[in-house]
């Protein structure tokens, strides 16, 4: 039986609260502090940038043209620029370029082992910290609009969010003391400037009480129900970044602020954080942190919290929850961080792990199939919460989560070469038109997350080794007490069921490899040098205690079984349907279309129907070069009642625009159409 993705992570949840022998929690030290700064060690430790190499097959394909395409081509001395001559006063969030460009290019130059690339990346971050003023500040804004009562142009917060996370980057990855001095200094000016009887991150000029449940959208206050309906004009946020994200956007600076509190112990960070978020309920006019536990009781959704806040900036302040929650440990911050990710799991993530309608939540169970939906901001911010949430948890669902998100609609966001992301991704498109665009808020962070997908890969404990995703790759894993094991993931996953990993320990001795066992999965098998291994359980992770010497060989199996699913909300009379191989999802894609089914339809979602009696005529067909396989032919029926038998290729692949780099379409042209969810003959048209 095919599960769908809810019932996937139901099973991994309850597989999470299997006994102790299965799911072990056993604690490591966190990577990167220099202090003793968290009361909650992490579960799972992520590993140095230094320690992992640089993924091979399908995903190592695509996360190399994400260097070449989209860091080395990018316009960064240009942006650079911006920063040194500090003349922005509009709006405009370009100044989140510089921040996302230097974290991506750190781990990515690490990683690769490129020195010239490594090189530049150290000249930009010393012209960052050099364009630093004495006061602190370092972003685009023009000092003459910065006041005592407004220290920061509206969007600084959110640009100064990546450049923060940027120069800690370079303090953990690359030892830069300077970093971190800069990185202190902006903390400093954000503790100096903002808070108690200063600046606050008031998104408008309403105050309380009147800003009590009053909705803020663009240059416009609603007034509450009952009020008169005159809208109320007003200037852009104060200090708050987008008006339309009220109360949430300035908020979002305790992430990288605490993590800077965690690098140095300065205790004015974690004092300053503390108080931002005590004024998230005030600020919002909504007690939108507060009623975070009536989301965790299941009594109201996220986007009740308040009107429109965009899915990014949520994650954003949840991760800052977490690190709080790692900090001071008050499982009050966990638990409202769970709530919000049971909510946004189970009623908004889409079956290529994608989130967002539009920029944000919706009511119920919509997930629009076409238009502006899943945002690729809010799917960078969304694995980084889940792997948050995974180091600080041990649960594997996360991990499932993330798996999905990464096989599916990471790449499916991405240009074949790498040198663009679309801003929406929705699973029924059209392309190129969508693909080109920026530099914007999307074009850097889909940089930026496939630049951190090495880092997700595998994980370490005290005597244990940790693979949560199976791309071919290795890494070195320290075991604790001068110990280490380097593993080797062989394997064409999830083209192939089969996984190898092989161990090699610095010197052999008994230690724990844990591996994850996807949900998904109905019967995983496991072997170790051919000898089977027992109580193999789908959702959990298998714990292989044992002494390793060197050049032993796990070998795994996960058998996927190809089946239509069918979309488990849509209104009556709109039936629709998508054909997955265990987590893989796939699309038609007109690119492919086969001439003998006649001329390719504009927009094939609209052609193609799913009938009775077509569920089970799928075949397998070659796959086009280039693409991440297995492909399949699958007998469908047109609007007028033809037969044709359509490619279907993952929907990683959709970023393929053209087959002759010759005879490439226009940019901003709907040369092709693509579509993971297909009509059941007779439904309605598509929502939309």
């Amino acid at each position: 039986m095919q599960r769908t993705l809810p019932d996937v992570l139901l099973l991994a949840a309850a597989a999470a609260a299997l006994p102790f022998s299965l799911c072990p929690a056993q604690a490591a030290e966190p990577a990167g502090n220099h202090h003793d700064a968290n009361k909650i060690p992490l579960v799972q430790a992520p590993l140095p940038a230094s320690a992992i190499s640089a993924p091979g097959g399908f995903v190592g394909t695509r996360w190399r043209a994400n260097i070449s395409g989209s860091l080395k081509g990018f316009d960064i001395d240009g942006h650079v620029r911006m920063v040194e001559e500090r003349k922005m006063r509009d709006w405009f969030y370009i100044g989140e370029q510089p921040g996302k460009w230097l974290e991506s290019s750190i781990l990515a130059s690490t990683i690769s082992g490129d020195p010239e690339y490594a090189a530049k990346t150290r000249k930009i971050l010393a012209r960052l910290i050099a364009a630093q003023e004495p006061g602190g500040y370092l972003g685009i804004t023009d000092p003459a609009v910065r006041t005592d009562k407004q220290p920061l142009r509206g969007m600084d917060p959110y640009e100064q969010y990546f450049t923060f996370h940027g120069l800690l980057t370079a303090w953990e990855v690359l030892g830069d003391k300077a970093a971190l001095d800069a990185a202190a200094k902006l903390g400093d000016y954000y503790v100096n400037h903002i808070g108690p009887g200063k600046a606050e991150f008031w998104p408008s000029p309403v105050r309380p009480p009147e800003n009590r449940n009053t909705i803020i959208c663009g240059q416009y206050i609603w007034p509450p129900s009952g009020a008169p309906k005159t809208p109320q004009m007003y200037e852009r946020s104060e200090i708050a970044g987008h008006t339309a994200h009220y109360g949430w956007e300035g908020t979002l600076a305790i992430d990288p602020i605490l993590r800077l509190y965690q690098a140095t112990g300065d205790q004015r960070y974690l004092d300053w954080a503390t108080w931002v978020v005590s004024r998230i309920d005030t600020w919002s006019g909504w007690d939108s942190f507060s009623r975070l536990d009536d989301v965790a009781d299941g009594k109201i959704g996220v986007h009740q919290l308040q009107p429109y806040v965009h899915s990014h900036t949520f994650h954003m302040n949840f991760l800052g929850f977490l690190r709080l929650y790692q900090i001071t440990g008050d499982r009050s911050y966990l638990r409202k961080v769970e709530g919000a990710w049971r909510d946004i799991t189970f009623r908004q993530l889409y079956i290529t792990g994608g989130v967002s309608v539009g920029e944000h939540y919706e009511a119920g169970y919509k997930r629009l199939l076409e238009g502006d939906v899943v945002e690729t901001c809010a799917n960078m911010s969304w694995m980084e919460l889940n792997q948050y949430l995974l180091e600080i948890t041990g649960d594997p669902k996360y991990a499932e989560v993330m798996e999905r998100l990464l096989i599916n609609h990471v790449f499916a966001a991405q240009t074949v070469d790498g040198d663009c992301y679309r801003y929406h991704t929705p699973p029924n498109g059209e392309k190129p038109v969508h693909f080109f665009h920026g530099p914007d808020c999307c074009s850097a962070s889909g940089p930026r997350l496939t630049a951190k997908l090495p880092g997700f890969l595998y994980a370490q404990a005290k005597d244990t080794a940790i693979v949560n995703q199976y791309v071919p790759s290795s890494a070195t894993i320290d075991l604790g007490g001068n110990r280490s094991v380097t593993l080797k993931v062989d394997t064409r996953y999830p083209e192939e069921e089969t996984v190898n990993v092989r161990v090699t320990p610095e010197n052999p001795g008994k230690f724990t490899l844990r591996l994850r066992m996807p949900a998904w999965c109905e019967k995983p098998a496991v072997s170790i040098n051919g000898a089977a291994v027992s109580n193999v359980n789908p959702g959990t992770y298998l714990d292989l205690s044992r002494e390793w010497k060197s050049d032993d060989v796990v070998e795994l199996r996960f058998p996927m079984n190809v089946a239509w699913v069918e979309h488990d909300h849509l209104e009556p009379g709109q039936a629709r349907w998508a054909l997955t191989r265990g987590p893989v999802v796939y699309a038609v894609d007109s690119l492919w279309w086969d001439p003998k089914d006649g001329t390719a339809p504009p927009k094939v979602a609209e052609v193609l129907t799913l009938a009775a009696g077509q569920h089970s005529r799928i075949k397998p067909a070659p796959v086009p070069a280039g693409l991440l396989g297995p492909a399949y032919r699958a007998e469908l029926t047109t609007r007028d009642g033809a037969l044709v038998e359509p490619l279907l290729v993952p929907f990683a692949n959709v970023g393929v625009w053209y087959k002759d780099p010759d005879k490439k379409p226009d940019r901003n042209s709907t040369a092709y159409s693509y579509a993971v969810w297909l009509r059941a003959a007779g439904s309605a048209t598509p929502d939309k």
